[in-house]
């Protein structure tokens, strides 16, 4: 069975491949990309992570899998951000 391209991927499945230790280093590494930024991060991260998801597409799949594992992160985030901005 061949398996599924990473663009099939949902954003839960792509975050359920890494380990816990491997998603806390992700979100850390998230936080000091836009944390000293003055733009609005939610805006940002959503506009970072479409920007990873579209050159996904133009790599390997191993790159892409985890450009992938990027965005979904970084879109988990942003959602997050909201939630708690309501």
């Amino acid at each position: 069975m061949i398996p599924p391209a990473p663009e099939d991927y949902s954003d839960e499945e792509l975050l359920e491949m890494l380990n816990p230790r491997q998603l806390a280093e992700l979100d850390r590494q998230i936080g000091e990309m836009f944390g000293a930024e003055g733009v609005d991060r939610v805006e940002a991260l959503f506009a970072m992570a479409n920007v990873y998801s579209l050159r996904a597409a133009e790599r390997d799949e191993t790159s892409a899998l985890a450009m992938l594992q990027l965005a979904a992160a970084m879109r988990r985030r942003a959602e997050a951000l909201l939630s708690t901005k309501n």
